[in-house]
Parts: structure tokens; C-alpha cells; sequence
């Protein structure tokens, strides 16, 4: 079975001095986990924000991972949600105002299987209300503001599924004119030491032996794993994590090398477009502008949610890990509604997202005879569905 998503985790970089892409702009802070990361960031906007008799507010896109909600509910704040653009999974700029309120104190910009969000004009928006932008990058490689540092914060996830797949862990980018503030909270967390032992090393060799053909496909076998299912989990506590030099830079490196499949999808399934299927990703992954970005997992849309599960159904049975990623939209999640005071048919654009995406593994372990399978049972599905 072909997994959905996961790169390999790399052996440490032996002597490599680290080079990180936005070292000239960010300080990095390394975490316990992205969700940790996350979750600092809104705690040094809280701070920063001055707000003492409201409860803060963190607007975030309706349709994401909920450990977003986790990381903002952890500081004591309301995640209050946007809807999404038509067909995309990033936040609609015109109905993003109307989140605004006095208690608003950041806004997360999450970037999607490798496409970031739309920073400069949500950055004009924040720069309005004297609010923080974050940058959440833990599915993009390198993060958009290593180009430009626009965000006040950039989030990047070294858990499993991630660009940068180091068995855990994560950094929070805090922008160098936040220094001294941000660096009076963060040094009182408690850092957590990280050894690259023997067991270390032999939960690496398990760890990626499960990410191959067999290894997966006996996890896949074990029904209480739960495998790609998406539930809420409440974050407990933040903590820096001590991740080797050596470890981080060859996560890097990595990351830099990631395979251009996503580009070879473009291709093979242009087909699907007059079929009412839409490669929402296409342009931004054959945007010349873009090389180097990583691209997680190639990303389409469906006319409708019974046919995008046919299709998931149809490559499964050829042994493509394809799947439909988080599935709903975050009102919907299992443990999330107690937190957010809306439905979920108060955000349509990102329901039908939601129940229309279909996501193709992209990683290093796709060779041109997966490509092939995939455009085979892809080509007969759809064109029953079109019969």
C-alpha cells in the first residue's frame, strides 16, 4: 500500500553547520511540537496585545486541522472562523473584516499541502488593527516569509505527514523586531532534552520501515491506530524541546531535495478538468516562481462528495493511499463544536471544500508506474461518473 504522505526521517547531517532560510529575519525557537509552536504564537500576541478585560479572540479559516482550535483554546482565547474562498482552502479576504473585533489579537494564516496562504493582503489587514499575522507553515517548505518577512510569527511542524518529518517536534519563528519580549516568555517554558541514542536510532529504522509499501500496509491492518482519522485534542502544556543542530540541518536538506511528482500529476490528469473535477493546485505547482516549494500531497477537487469517495474507494483497492485529508469542516470535527459557536453551514465555500477534496500522494516513494495507476483508475471513474 502506497502511504498517503510522510517523507523519511533523515540521519543526523554530519559535519554540516545549520543553515536556516530565515535566520536573518526570525529567531528560531524549537518545540515540542508544531501544535506547541502554534500555540507560543498566541500567547506572545495575547502579551502583546495589552487586552486585560476580554477574552482574546484568534480568527482562523474554517476548514484546517483542529489542532488549530487546540492551540488557541490552550491559551484561555476564542477561535473565532472565516470561510474559505470558492474552491480553495484559504480565507475569503472579503468576509475576513467581519471576524475583526476590539479583542482580536491575531489572525493564523495556514498554508495548504505546500501553498501558503494569501500573507501580503492579510498582512495589510492586520497592520490596519495593530493584530498579529502568524504564519502557520507546517505543511509548507521552505515558509513563505523566509522570502519575506511579512508574518510577526511562522509556525513549521516536524511530525509525521510534514515536510520536514523528524519523528516530532516543531519552531516558532518570531520576527526580530518581537525579540526581547518574545524571549522574556519563551525562556520561562521548560526545555525538554532530545538524544539521538540508540533508541533513538532504532525508532527511526521501525519508524520508517512502516512508511513503506509493507510496513504500511501491515498498519493499516491494526483497526484501533485509527489511521488518518481526525479528532480534537486538547493541548495540555507548552515546552522548547533541545533539537540537535545536526538533526534539524539534515531535516533541511531534505526538505530542499523533496521530489517534483506534483508536477507529473499536473500532466497525467489534465484530463479530469472537462470532466467538473477542478486541480485547484495546478497553477501554484507549475509556477516556475515556486521551485523548491514542497508540495505535501496533490490536491483536487471533485463536482460532488459521492464522487470523490468512489475515487478514493477505486484507488484504495489499487493500493494508492488517497484520502480526503481532515474530511469536514472544523464546527464538525469530533470535540471541536463545544469551542465555536456556529455550524457548520455557516461556512459553505469550506463544506463543500471539505467534502470534495481528494488528496495524491506526492513523496519520494511514487514512481511513474503509481503516476500511471492513478491516471488509469482516475480516467475510468470519471468517465462512468460522466456517463
Amino acid at each position: 500500500m502506497l502511504r498517503p504522505v510522510g517523507s523519511r526521517v533523515p540521519a543526523p547531517a554530519s559535519g554540516a553547520a545549520l543553515h536556516l532560510p530565515w535566520e536573518d529575519s526570525y529567531d528560531t525557537w524549537r518545540m515540542g511540537s508544531g501544535t506547541e509552536a502554534l500555540s507560543a504564537a498566541v500567547l506572545l500576541a495575547i502579551r502583546s496585545s495589552g487586552l486585560n478585560n476580554s477574552v482574546p479572540e484568534v480568527i482562523l479559516p474554517a476548514y484546517g486541522c483542529p489542532d488549530l482550535v487546540a492551540a488557541v483554546v490552550a491559551q484561555g482565547a476564542k477561535p473565532v472562523l472565516v470561510d474559505t474562498l470558492p474552491d480553495r482552502p484559504f480565507m475569503d479576504p472579503e468576509e475576513l473584516p467581519n471576524a475583526f473585533s476590539g479583542a482580536t489579537v491575531a489572525v493564523i494564516a495556514v498554508g495548504f499541502l505546500g501553498v501558503p496562504e494569501q500573507l501580503t493582503v492579510l498582512a495589510s489587514l492586520c497592520r490596519e488593527r495593530d493584530v498579529w499575522l502568524v504564519e502557520d507553515s507546517a505543511q509548507c517548505f521552505p515558509p513563505e516569509c523566509a522570502r519575506e518577512p511579512i508574518a510577526d510569527c511562522v509556525v513549521l511542524s516536524f511530525g509525521r505527514g510534514k515536510p520536514i518529518n523528524l519523528m516530532g517536534g516543531g519552531a516558532l519563528l518570531v520576527r526580530s523586531d518581537h525579540r526581547a519580549g518574545a524571549a522574556e516568555i519563551l525562556f520561562t517554558l521548560p526545555e525538554k532534552p532530545l538524544n539521538i541514542d540508540w533508541k533513538w536510532k532504532a525508532r527511526r529504522y521501525i519508524f520508517n520501515f512502516l512508511l513503506g509499501r509493507f510496513g504500511y500496509g501491515l498498519l493499516r491492518r491494526v483497526p484501533f491506530l485509527g489511521l488518518g482519522a481526525t479528532v480534537y485534542k486538547p493541548l495540555a502544556s507548552l515546552s522548547r524541546e533541545a533539537l540537535p543542530d545536526a538533526l534539524l540541518e539534515a531535516g533541511i536538506r531534505s526538505a530542499e531535495h523533496w521530489p517534483g511528482i506534483a508536477v507529473n500529476y499536473v500532466t497525467q490528469l489534465d484530463f479530469l478538468e472537462a470532466r467538473g473535477w477542478k486541480p485547484f493546485m495546478a497553477n501554484e505547482v507549475a509556477d516556475g516562481s515556486r521551485a523548491g516549494q514542497v508540495t505535501l500531497r496533490y490536491g483536487l477537487l471533485a463536482p460532488d462528495q459521492e464522487s470523490r469517495d468512489k475515487a478514493i474507494e477505486a484507488l484504495t483497492d489499487k493500493g494508492v493511499g488517497a484520502n480526503a485529508f481532515y474530511g469536514q469542516v472544523l464546527p464538525a470535527i469530533e470535540g471541536v463544536p463545544g469551542y465555536l459557536g456556529r455550524a457548520a453551514s455557516d461556512y459553505p465555500n469550506a463544506e463543500s471544500f471539505a467534502g470534495r477534496l481528494l488528496t495524491l500522494p506526492s513523496h519520494e516513494d511514487v514512481t511513474d508506474r503509481d503516476l500511471a495507476i492513478i491516471a488509469a483508475t482516475l480516467d475510468k471513474i470519471t468517465s462512468q461518473t460522466k456517463k
